[in-house]
């Protein structure tokens, strides 16, 4: 609740979200890959943006692929007769507001062209480089409300590119950087 409530509870004056860029750190086994597709369902579903891209992103096929199952099966559950979410091997459509979202990994060989409204980045402490998450952040740039979420458990690798996210998402908490 308190993690909805900090994405989704805050606006501007003029109606923006407040909160557009989203870092959880969370421990094995709490639900980490329910939590973030219900946040892609809801993304895709009643974010309120019509032709929403929500993009789901991890290192690999086989993790971006498990939250992506998830996403499918929880589409099962919402519209059982499938006359609104249609599910597909990568995607899943949402008709009603001409949307979709999708899921790719990393080391997929076509990383450019994205249009995102939302994105998430699971496990990014495995990641290698912040390639993904650059190239999924300037995908935004024409979004007037756009969200992004990094999604982790905390990982071991202090010289990589979540360990310094991560220091400086602590240092905006502190007050030592403004964002």
């Amino acid at each position: 609740e308190f993690a909805c409530a900090n994405i989704y509870g805050f606006f501007t004056e003029d109606g923006a979200r407040l909160t557009r860029q989203v870092y959880i750190e969370e421990a094995r086994k709490n639900g980490k890959t329910a939590f973030i597709a219900a946040l892609n369902l809801y993304g895709l579903i009643a974010d309120g943006e019509m032709n929403a891209e929500v993009d789901l992103a991890a290192n690999s096929k086989e993790q971006a692929k498990i939250c992506f199952d998830m996403c499918s099966k929880f589409c099962l559950s919402l519209d059982p007769k499938g006359r609104y979410l249609v599910p597909f091997r990568d995607r899943i459509k949402f008709d009603k507001t001409l949307s979709s979202l999708r899921v790719f990994a990393a080391n997929d060989s076509k990383l450019d062209g994205f249009n995102a409204s939302m994105f998430c980045l699971d496990e990014y402490h495995a990641a290698k480089n912040q390639r993904m998450r650059d190239i999924l952040e300037s995908s935004q740039g024409m979004r007037e409300n756009p969200l992004g979420v990094i999604i982790t458990t905390a990982g071991f690798d202090k010289l990589g590119p979540c360990y310094e996210y991560r220091t400086t998402c602590v240092e905006v908490l502190h007050g030592a950087k403004e964002d």
